[in-house]
């Protein structure tokens, strides 16, 4: 049977690459990304499930499903054109994603499939600084945090704990990280935004007291408190926080040995050590 070794969040910011590109590997940026990668190095995952937000370059609003999966054995990106990331083709673990999404639609997720896709930064900026060769193969999962109606938190983590028990059940035998990624307070290009720029923080307590819940395990009352409005009263980003619950739900009561604040940019990185989570 596979095993979940670990689980992350961290931040897709796209500006991201250009500035460690800049200021170099002694930046803040680089360095917290460098402690995930060295936790993520000792865990020795065979697979990636990279759960993930899409930006309007995977899916418009022709086709915007509320959860999706790939299940092609190759993706490539960025779709968007990230600024300074180079292009990467990605192998995805197909029987994998194929067995997780059979799982996940018994379990009643209504999920989409896609067999012919790209990625934006939202999956490849964190792969870019933690698996920079691409060499451990990855299954995309997406889930709506931008689009009304979002996803209800619960449900959320509801998908984090059958995408545990689908691997649990794998019968690949492999180690198996799971990587999610987005912001607590963001706004992008909105009236929120701070002047001259195209980004704003609108509620840093909002993304300090999520931390504080994540740093005790204290799901219940993050689920309870991060109801749409909350999320997007932080940021018309903020519902990216969906992100992180998913992972909550993979990890289930466990702290973690690594939690980064980067109020600044309403971001923050963690990292689980998993055991016996099935």
């Amino acid at each position: 049977m596979a095993e979940i070794v670990a689980a992350y969040v961290v931040p897709h910011t796209p500006s991201f690459i250009a500035e460690v590109k800049a200021n170099g590997e002694s930046s803040e940026t680089a360095r917290f990304f460098g402690e995930i990668r060295r936790h993520l190095a000792a865990a020795c995952p065979d697979v990636i499930v990279s759960i993930s937000n899409d930006h309007f370059n995977t899916f418009f609003f022709d086709n915007w499903p509320t959860f999706a999966i790939g299940t092609a054995d190759c993706t490539a990106g960025p779709s968007d054109q990230t600024p300074e990331m180079p292009w990467y083709e990605v192998k995805i673990a197909s029987d994998l994603a194929q067995h997780l999404l059979d799982c996940l639609m018994a379990d009643e997720f209504d999920m989409a499939r896609s067999l012919e896709f790209q990625l934006d930064h939202a999956h490849l900026v964190p792969l870019h600084f933690l698996t920079p060769e691409m060499s451990i193969p990855i299954v995309p999962v997406f889930i709506n945090c931008i689009v009304p109606p979002l996803p209800g938190s619960r449900r959320c983590y509801r998908l984090g704990r059958s995408v545990a028990a689908a691997v649990a059940r794998w019968t690949g035998g492999q180690r198996v990280a799971v990587l999610a990624s987005g912001s607590l307070s963001l706004e992008i290009g909105g009236p929120r935004a701070f002047e001259n720029k195209t980004f704003g923080v609108p509620d840093p307590e909002w993304a300090r007291w999520v931390l504080a819940q994540v740093r005790t395990g204290q799901t219940e009352a993050l689920i309870e408190a991060a109801s749409e409005s909350r999320m997007l009263a932080a940021g018309n980003v903020a519902g990216e926080l969906l992100n992180w619950i998913s992972v909550l739900g993979v990890i289930d009561a466990a702290t973690p040995d690594i939690l980064i604040d980067q109020p600044a940019l309403g971001n923050a990185f963690a990292a689980w050590t998993v055991r016996g989570v099935a």
